[in-house]
């Protein structure tokens, strides 16, 4: 299946603990499937740990490549020091930091109301949360309704700003909430969603499919067609997707028919077939 134009993304996961394995990445996959429901496809995920030359070269690397339309960070625009990704995109963009206006109202009224609740001493900003006033030269800022550190939108091309960068707080309930709120609206509007269709094989042989998964691909190249083993529940499950409902519902149509000739033989029978809904969760 070729991807639509225009809507590759490459996702970066910023974080020592992430790289190290202390923590598990849910931002990454929480938005893959998200972006994906928006009609973007993620091309590649890359875990960087809290390094200025590590995470600035993945950033090149991603804003390098023009077949993708948007790079989104996470993680690493907190108020303390081991906080990175601010001071490597703008290494990497060659932009300058700069206090942005609708950045230092947003710090500046949450320490405010923390203030008047009586949980800071004092309702100026410290140095540390002033660092989250800050974002590189000509940055859209995005409101984070849920924490001090707003998302980060850049143009990665100076005519026609169709390609973005993204920069999100690694906080999941921040990052969630930020995306379905101000970048799904923003930055992922007005693609289509892909059609998943799943056939459900049981007591199958992932073996069995290789034929018929080739001839598939020779006859619809739209539609990605891929085989995943459930070992526990003794299932094998053949996920088809594309751009195209009718596309993929003729190779829907067609696997069935080229189904493995041992399944008619008491071994696994015909397969069940289940839509996969768009969880908009």
């Amino acid at each position: 299946m070729t991807e639509q134009p225009g809507r590759g993304v490459v996702l970066i996961a910023v974080g020592d603990e992430v790289l190290g394995g202390i923590i598990v990445d849910t931002n990454s996959h929480w938005l893959a499937r998200r972006l994906r429901e928006a009609g973007f496809a993620v091309r590649r995920i890359e875990v960087v740990g809290d390094v200025i030359a590590d995470i600035a070269a993945a950033v090149r690397r991603a804003a390098a490549d023009q077949e993708v339309a948007r790079v989104v960070v996470s993680g690493g625009l907190g108020p303390t020091p081991d906080d990175r990704t601010l001071e490597a995109v703008a290494l990497a963009l060659d932009l300058p930091l700069e206090e942005h206006p609708r950045a230092l109202a947003h710090v500046k009224g949450i320490v405010e109301r923390i203030h008047a609740a009586g949980w800071f001493p004092t309702p100026e900003i410290s140095k540390a949360n002033r660092k989250m006033t800050l974002a590189p030269r000509g940055a859209t800022i995005l409101n984070n309704r849920r924490g001090m550190a707003s998302g980060i939108a850049v143009a990665l091309d100076s005519a026609g700003a169709e390609r973005w960068l993204l920069l999100l707080p690694g906080v999941p309930r921040e990052l969630h909430s930020l995306v379905d709120e101000e970048a799904i609206p923003f930055l992922f509007a007005g693609a289509a969603a892909p059609t998943v269709v799943e056939l459900v094989y049981r007591y199958a042989i992932e073996a069995q499919f290789t034929e018929p998964m080739e001839e598939l691909a020779r006859l619809f190249p739209d539609v990605k067609v891929g085989s995943y083993p459930q070992s526990e529940r003794r299932e094998l499950i053949i996920r088809l997707r594309g751009d195209d409902p009718t596309s993929v519902a003729a190779a829907v149509t067609r696997m069935q028919a080229l189904r493995p000739l041992e399944l008619e033989e008491g071994l696994g029978g015909d397969a069940s077939v289940r839509a996969v809904p768009v969880d908009r969760r």
